[in-house]
């Protein structure tokens, strides 16, 4: 997923009246040499469910379809509970009606579910996304600057720039210091370590432009410069960005997921404030008449109208309403005579709105969402 916003819309296009099915799973590295997983049950589990439902619906054909589907589908359900299969988090989209399966797996845990709906169930994927979302360590040193993209789980080397300083050309600098003074080879010494810092404060300068092409393009949302913070200080002065997060640290002889694993907490801390930043520009920008809004009723609204172009949601929010013919979204606070349909998972279909919009997401932790408390958990910032 390497666009996994382009990713997401295409996945909420999946569309089908009979059903779609969407099996969420997060496996247990600790149960891999279990025949059964528990992970496996779980999902069994909700697979029963899913069947026992389908057996009371009065409509014989569409029934026969679902339980069809769901038979067919037992090679890939098989190999998404198979503990030798590649990701902690995984995720499988199939229409009932049509033999198109989609699989996706993270190396983040997802919440374990079955879902049959109209549509493909996004919310788990987009939370687990949000919550691992692409991110660059930098890793700086006298060697050279090392880029890691770490993303949903996995971390993997990007390239690698080394700082080569061809020194054969300098002359000798051996022999009395200045005046014949007995200060002899520390002082030649301290002038040669001089003239080797300040080349590579000019590499660490030219190596900003490639940073800030490389961040730009992997779509990093956090840039962790990882090192000696007199070298790290350097690069972050040149990138002039406030994405960016010095780590006092050295990991750059470690292999990428070790590096990773070894700055997490500080990966998450810097996640948690830009979340926090974007709740603070969302709910200033709405109390100063700009472009921002507060909770679920006027979001809603606006969501409707397309205006929104970045939709902020608590993590732990659950919503319900209603939605009209025309596809709008409402709230429980909705006037009833209008003709609306209950919508249960209002979460769900904000979602959806928002990428068939082309509107960016944030799930936000508990902390980050904590101020939009008395707005029920729902913000936006919007296009005008």
């Amino acid at each position: 997923m390497e666009n996994d916003q382009a990713f997401l819309r295409e996945l909420v296009t999946l569309k089908d009246e009979v059903g779609v099915v969407s099996l969420y799973t997060t496996a247990d590295p600790t149960e891999e040499a279990s025949a059964r997983p528990a992970w496996g049950i779980r999902l069994r589990n909700e697979l029963g469910a899913i069947r026992e439902q389908v057996a009371s619906w009065p409509d014989r054909d569409r029934r026969a379809a679902v339980l069809s589907r769901l038979e067919a589908l037992e090679p890939d359900i098989r190999d998404l509970v198979d503990a030798a299969e590649s990701g902690l988090g995984r995720a499988l989209f199939a229409a009932v009606s049509d033999e198109d399966v989609r699989k996706v797996s993270l190396q983040v845990p997802v919440q374990d579910c079955a879902v049959l709906e109209s549509t493909a169930y996004v919310r788990p994927l987009v939370t687990a996304m949000a919550t691992s979302a692409p991110a660059g360590l930098v890793l700086v040193s006298r060697e050279g600057v090392r880029l890691i993209d770490h993303r949903y789980g996995a971390a993997e080397d990007v390239t690698r720039i080394a700082f080569d300083l061809n020194t054969e050309d300098w002359r000798q600098m051996r022999g009395p210091g200045p005046g014949g003074t007995t200060q002899t080879d520390s002082t030649q010494v301290d002038r040669y370590q001089r003239r080797i810092d300040d080349h590579l404060r000019r590499f660490l300068n030219g190596v900003a432009p490639e940073v800030r092409h490389r961040a730009e393009a992997l779509s990093w949302t956090d840039v962790l410069l990882v090192g000696d913070p007199a070298l790290t200080e350097i690069l972050a002065g040149a990138l002039h960005s406030t994405q960016v997060v010095q780590v006092d640290t050295i990991v750059d002889t470690q292999s990428a997921s070790e590096a990773a694993e070894h700055v997490a907490a500080e990966l998450a801390a810097a996640r948690e404030r830009r979340d926090a930043a974007l709740v603070t520009r969302a709910r200033d920008a709405a109390l100063s008449g700009g472009k921002g809004v507060l909770g679920l009723n006027q979001t809603l609204a606006l969501l409707n109208e397309g205006r929104v172009d970045h939709l902020l949601l608590d993590e732990n929010g659950r919503w319900s309403g209603f939605r009209g013919a025309d596809g709008f979204l409402y709230d429980e606070q909705t006037p009833r005579s209008m003709v609306l349909e209950q919508e249960p998972d209002l979460g769900e279909r904000m979602i959806e709105a928002a990428l068939d919009n082309g509107a960016r997401i944030t799930v936000l932790g508990t902390e980050a969402a904590e101020p939009l408390t008395p707005y029920k958990g729902v913000a936006a910032l919007l296009r005008w």
